[in-house]
């Protein structure tokens, strides 16, 4: 048996909102029903929807030439990493979301360099 990697060649985002880091986590428990991770590398932490649900032959297409779509992205300012983000207010006070080092992650690492240099 052979096994190939093959890493995508672009990331194309559709939505792209810069948040606190309160936001994001309450975003993340939101779209992941609780499962998560958050995702940080480089001073970013982040959580992405991509299009699994909404796969179509265009989508499928790019997706075997190398370009991969996420649909929104929700990012904000993390120095440090953290082990997890616990909420302290509203609906999901006390709700614990995992954050996962994404540094050797391709596209999550070339994501949150990238993000890093947006003003």
């Amino acid at each position: 048996m052979q096994v190939t990697h093959q890493p995508p060649k672009e990331l194309v985002i559709h939505k792209l909102y810069k948040v606190s880091k309160e936001e994001l986590a309450k975003t993340a428990i939101t779209e992941s029903q609780g499962r998560g991770p958050i995702y940080w590398h480089y001073g970013i932490a982040f959580f992405f929807v991509s299009f699994p649900m909404l796969m179509n032959t265009e989508i499928i297409s790019d997706f075997m030439k190398g370009k991969e779509h996420w649909v929104e992205v929700y990012y904000a300012d993390m120095d440090t990493i953290k082990e997890e983000i616990e909420l302290e207010d509203g609906d999901f006070k006390g709700a614990k979301i995992r954050v996962m080092n994404a540094g050797s992650f391709s596209p999550h690492k070339e994501f949150a360099e990238w993000a890093k240099t947006l003003k």
